[in-house]
């Protein structure tokens, strides 16, 4: 009799369990795509659909150099357009806008401040509002063709020399 008890109680703890996670991986799923949402309506209303060059909308941000200490890695919306590189992290929001004139220099490699995912990242190196050089990485689903849109619209960015 006491075997079954046990058995019974496990069962019910087990399916509690089963139960809760279902609904919470629902309610991610739900925010998640509120959050999304959100992110399009914002991209949205800052640029027409002509402006943006290339994207990637799960961009892996691994974090910027000259923010120190630990910081959350996490995915976010990635856009070229044509004056400016701009990322929108999906949680904890962040937002950071890269105007092209300030890029100092764009590579690829393979880990960033420490970190790697085992696949080549893009990496930007910039000077911020303050004059001071950083640098920023991530890692997009089709690296060449980011990479070879933004060193072209670079090009197109910089200023002519006079004569």
């Amino acid at each position: 009799m006491g075997t079954e008890a046990l058995g019974t109680g496990t069962f019910y703890l087990g399916t509690a369990i089963g139960v809760i996670l279902v609904i919470g991986s629902v309610l991610i799923f739900v925010r998640m795509r509120k959050i999304r949402k959100e992110y399009r309506e914002t991209l949205a209303k800052k640029y027409n659909p002509g402006d943006i060059i290339c994207h990637d909308n799960s961009a892996d941000y691994l974090g910027m150099e000259s923010f120190k200490g630990k910081q959350v890695r996490g995915r976010g919306i990635l856009v070229l357009s044509h004056n400016e590189l701009y990322f929108l992290k999906l949680f904890p929001r962040i937002e950071l806008c890269i105007p092209l004139k300030r890029i100092k220099r764009c590579v690829t490699t393979r880990n960033f401040l420490g970190k790697s995912i085992q696949k080549t990242l893009l990496k930007v190196d910039f000077k911020d509002e303050d004059g001071a050089l950083s640098s920023v990485a991530w890692h997009v689903r089709d690296l060449v063709t980011f990479e070879n849109s933004l060193k072209l619209q670079r090009k197109k960015n910089r200023p002519k020399k006079r004569k």
